[in-house]
Formats: C-alpha cells, sequence, structure tokens
C-alpha cells in the first residue's frame, strides 16, 4: 500500500477513556480491544467500544479513505484480514527477528516463545545479514533471493539502534530484545474492526469476531501487554520513524509508560493471559507484562498504514 502522512489534527486524542454504558463485555472481545489500546488513547476514543454512540459514518469513510485507502466493504474486510495475517507491515520484519532468535538461541534448545532470543546470545550484523541472505535463497532460490535478502538485511540492521533507545527509556529490560513486531499489525487490526463498523462497512458481529481473532494471536505471541506494546512501538517506528527518534516514537514512549501503569489501563485491568500461567513468560519484564490509524498511508487520526502523528495510520 502506498503511504502517506497526513498532519496532526488539533484536539485529537491523548486520553485514556472507557465507555461504561456502551463497552463490550466479553472478555476475549475486550482483550481484542485492549490490542488498540495505543491508538485508542492517541484518537482520544474509549478504548472499550465496538459501536460508537454517536457514529458518523460520513467522516468515518472519509477518514479510512485518506489514511488507508478503504472506500468499501470488500476493501475493508481485505485490510482487516491482511492485517489479523500481519501481512501489511511486519512479515518481512518478523522473518528477520525470527532469523536473529535462531542465530542467538543455544544449539538444540526448545524454545517455543523465543525467551532465548530475548536474552540469547548477541548476534553480529553479519551473521544476521548472512542467516537473513541463507533463509531467502531456501525460500525463493538463489538467483530470485539477492535483492530481497539485501533490502530486509538493511532494515533489519536499523532494529538494535531502536532495541538500545527502548533499554535507556525503559521499554526493554538490559539484554532483551524485541522478538517480533506482530503487535503492530494487530494493534492496528483492533482499530480497523470498529472503524469498518462506525463507517458503514462491517456488522458489529464482524468486528467482534476479528477482535477475538487479534486478541487470541497477541495472547499466542507475546507474554505480557508490556511485551506486546515494546513490539508495537518498534513496529511504528520502523514504518514511520526514519531513524530520527522523533516524535513518531516519543509519542508511543509516552503511551506505553501511561498504558503499563495507569490504573485504569485497560493492560493493567487485565493481563493478556488469563492467569499467571497462561502463557509465554515476559522476557522483557515490565508491569503486566498517531492516534488514528496508522495505515498505510500515513498518520492521520485514522492509524492507516501509514500513519501520522494523529491518525488512523499510527
Amino acid at each position: 500500500m502506498l503511504l502517506r502522512k497526513l498532519p496532526f489534527l488539533p484536539g485529537v486524542g491523548k486520553r485514556l477513556r472507557a465507555d461504561r454504558a456502551a463497552g463490550e463485555r466479553d472478555p476475549e472481545v475486550l482483550r481484542g480491544l485492549a490490542c488498540g489500546a495505543h491508538l485508542a488513547y492517541a484518537n482520544g476514543d474509549a478504548w472499550n467500544t465496538v459501536v460508537d454512540p454517536s457514529p458518523s459514518p460520513k467522516w468515518e469513510r472519509t477518514r479510512l479513505k485518506a489514511t488507508w485507502g478503504v472506500t468499501s466493504r470488500e476493501g475493508w474486510r481485505e485490510t482487516q484480514e491482511l492485517l489479523l495475517d500481519g501481512e501489511i507491515s511486519t512479515f518481512g520484519w518478523d522473518l528477520a527477528l525470527d532469523v536473529r532468535e535462531e542465530l542467538a538461541a543455544p544449539s538444540g534448545a526448545h524454545d517455543p516463545y523465543g525467551a532465548y532470543g530475548a536474552y540469547g546470545g548477541a548476534v553480529s550484523g553479519a551473521a544476521w545479514a548472512e542467516g537473513i541472505a541463507r533463509t531467502l535463497r531456501e525460500r525463493l532460490g538463489p538467483g530470485a533471493a539477492d535483492g530481497p535478502a539485501e533490502a530486509l538485511a538493511k532494515e533489519a540492521a536499523r532494529v538494535p539502534r531502536y532495541e538500545e533507545r527502548f533499554r535507556a527509556d525503559g521499554l526493554l529490560a538490559a539484554g532483551a530484545r524485541v522478538r517480533r513486531t506482530l503487535a503492530w499489525d494487530l494493534g492496528r487490526a483492533a482499530n480497523m474492526a470498529c472503524w469498518g463498523v462506525n463507517a458503514g462497512f462491517a456488522h458489529a458481529d464482524e468486528a467482534r469476531a476479528a477482535l477475538r481473532s487479534a486478541g487470541e494471536l497477541a495472547r499466542k505471541a507475546y507474554g505480557s501487554w508490556a511485551e506486546f506494546s515494546t513490539a508495537y512501538v518498534l513496529g511504528r517506528c520502523l514504518h514511520f520513524d526514519e531513524d530520527t527518534l522523533g516524535s513518531w516514537y516519543r509519542e508511543v514512549r509516552d503511551s506505553h509508560r501511561l498504558l503499563t501503569r495507569h490504573p485504569e489501563s485497560p493492560w493493567t485491568a487485565r493481563e493478556l493471559h488469563d492467569g499467571p500461567y497462561g502463557g509465554p513468560t515476559d522476557p522483557n519484564g515490565g508491569p503486566n507484562g498517531g492516534p488514528y490509524g496508522e495505515g498505510p498511508y500515513g498518520g492521520g487520526p485514522y492509524g492507516s498504514s501509514g500513519g501520522g502523528a494523529s491518525g488512523h495510520g499510527r
């Protein structure tokens, strides 16, 4: 998808809100909605609702078109499915991170949740690039892999600098690494489900089904909301920040801190896993583990695939 950055919308967002009257009650739907908490906070939306009590379909459609290129029910469904499949932004990044985990894990170790990848031995840039090239040669064939491997290795080389900053700012524990960036697509998928309803492209029960899927995928991929959030932050930075550690990073760093600590945050109210033994241990430690949509088009309040300081694209 083509990406466009949209200007910040004044007066939008930066509020942690829940709707006690219209909020959802199904805990699996709420887990999916919680995946979208970064964007809900940035847009000032109630994090726990699927259906806006005062919808503005025309405005929702305008924002979806501007930030995601979504203009129809079919376009919404396709975008929703791609986000849940991790195929809008994160597929290549996660392939590279998987290679790093394999290289970092002790030989023969059984590592279902990537704990060795988070804390394992250091992986040099050269070894990582060669691992990426080898993996792509196996998948694409020798001739077809050269260009993609070089491009993906270049993207992967950006990751350690962000991780270093995350450790300094308390998003990652000392020595920890981000294991996958799927959270970036899942967070936007959660919001896309609701935007589709409020734009008149989707039924509420369709959105709830998508939210259940998003929540379950997050539960399987991450040990805690803190780990999920850090992965989301990395995805946003790789997508928009251009290695500046500027506002694209600082905004979600600040919302990460609030969402992992505030007593009314969906992440402190409900664990990502249903109990202390419900899933993998968060290797990054931490509590519990552009506002509108960060869409492919840029950051408008909608958070499209692109995204703007305030948008569907974040």
